[in-house]
């Protein structure tokens, strides 16, 4: 007969919790030579239902950040993490009460934003708006961007999905196209590499293997993305290199890529107006070939190219040579460059910042000689929590961060926008992650879909609301 041992395990089960209760009540203290910390183990279940209790839900298709300003947006730091400021002269703005809700203009005249909006009224005329988004994992697999994008489209006019890379860590992650592909080695500017190929627009270059083939399908999550009517394919060749390519259910078609000049190469294919929802290439024999991406386009309208790059602080931007850029944006012609990071650079334990305003600083000159002329906007970091004690809350660093990047903004003379602010200033992350639907993921730095959707419909807000403001400056002049 077999013996019941469900009423020991209980006991055992009951003994143990006993235990741990009884040392989340004691404090923390010394045994002899061992330090112990205080425990709690109900400090997750404490804290989700006290969030749940204090804070009402954010509405996922509007932000209403009024009940976050305050007059000193650093004023929430206790005196423990305030050691940080202490690299950095922080002057309270007298319209900090606008951070996050407008655009901050440095530029010469204050002329950053007009031209950016003289450009998208050109739109009417037929041309096209690009928009080259510099960023991090943040917005990896056109989170955020992919739901700004196709606001801007629907008021603006355009479709597609723009710039697309070779290949990608995210491919299944995204939600904008279905992006399949074989037989390449990627280099880029955050890999250690011995010896690297000249690097491209989004910071990488690709070589193919022989038979290496990528294919890009639109998907039906977006309304502006799902077909195309122009590809545009960048490369470079020593030689002529045989591509094979196809349209949709088309029969495969070849051709040979000129190539033998030391420059910049651009294929292209322009269908019908109504387009096509595939493409797919594949290189049979790619000897002295370096792929850069393509770009999916249809018509006159606003595209924003989403450079994202896993783990970029901004410095590694500095690798990108502005001679062989400007190659690109000969073609593509940007109208304004968005910079967007620090999310790597904020720690709970970072209590000297300067170095990283010196790597800033240095990207923001190298920013400026790839792209001469562009108005260029930073983003500023955005919120991101971490455990503090037993406590989740707002990395200490990241609201100095934020105003060195505003400083550094000034300094140039390019334009702002306080993301931290925007979001919902401290806390906000922590907020995100304990909403239904998860608008941030547990890591408290990353948004989910739904967060990017409510945090890119707040950019899209923004661009038409200071699109207003400047038809209404027109107007009166």
């Amino acid at each position: 007969m077999e013996k019941n041992y469900s009423g020991q395990s209980l006991s055992l089960a009951v003994l143990v919790l006993g235990i741990l209760t009884t040392l989340s009540i004691l404090p923390g203290g010394t045994v002899g030579d061992f330090d112990y910390r205080k425990m709690d183990i109900f400090s997750d279940i404490r804290d989700s239902a006290a969030i749940k209790a204090s804070t009402p839900l954010v509405d996922t298709m509007s932000i209403d950040t009024a009940q976050y300003l305050m007059a000193d947006s650093l004023e929430w730091l206790n005196a423990d993490s305030s050691q940080i400021l202490d690299t950095l002269t922080i002057v309270p703005e007298k319209d900090s009460a606008f951070f996050g809700k407008v655009i901050e203009d440095y530029s010469f005249r204050q002329r950053g934003l007009s031209n950016f909006f003289a450009a998208i009224d050109s739109i009417r005329m037929g041309n096209k708006v690009r928009i080259a988004w510099y960023g991090d994992s943040f917005v990896e697999g056109d989170i955020l961007v992919g739901d700004l994008r196709d606001s801007l489209q629907s008021a603006w006019g355009g479709s597609g999905v723009g710039f697309v890379p070779i290949t990608s860590e995210v491919a299944q992650f995204k939600r904008t196209i279905k992006h399949q592909f074989r037989g390449w080695r990627a280099y880029s500017i955050i890999k250690k590499e011995t010896e690297r190929p000249p690097l491209g627009l989004n910071g990488y270059a690709y070589r193919p293997d022989p038979d290496a083939k990528i294919h890009f399908e639109g998907t039906q999550y977006f309304r502006n993305t799902r077909r195309w009517s122009q590809v545009k394919f960048f490369y470079t060749a020593s030689q002529n290199s045989p591509v094979i390519w196809q349209i949709q259910d088309e029969q495969p078609k070849q051709e040979v890529l000129p190539g033998g000049a030391n420059q910049l190469y651009t294929w292209q294919w322009k269908g019908l107006e109504w387009g096509t929802g595939a493409f797919s290439m594949r290189f049979p024999q790619p000897d002295g070939l370096m792929a850069y991406g393509l770009s999916l386009e249809n018509g006159p309208g606003v595209y924003i190219d989403n450079f994202s790059i896993r783990g970029n602080s901004g410095g590694p931007l500095k690798l990108l040579a502005p001679a062989f850029i400007h190659q690109f944006d000969a073609v593509q012609q940007y109208d304004l460059i968005v910079l967007q990071v620090g999310l790597n650079a904020v720690t709970n334990s970072l209590n000297n910042i300067r170095w990283y305003e010196a790597e800033l600083d240095r990207t923001f000159t190298h920013l400026k000689a790839c792209f001469p002329g562009k108005p260029v906007l930073i983003v500023s970091v955005g919120d991101r929590g971490g455990k503090i004690g037993d406590e989740v809350s707002t990395m200490a660093s990241v609201p100095a961060i934020v105003q060195m990047q505003r400083n550094l903004a000034r300094k140039h003379g390019f334009l702002f926008y306080d993301l931290f602010w925007g979001m919902g200033g401290p806390n906000t992350m922590l907020k995100f992650a304990h909403q239904r639907p998860r608008l941030a993921n547990a890591d408290y730095t990353h948004l989910t879909h739904d967060g990017g959707r409510t945090v890119g419909l707040m950019f899209a807000r923004l661009f038409l609301q200071e699109q207003a403001e400047y038809r209404m400056k027109g107007s009166l002049q």
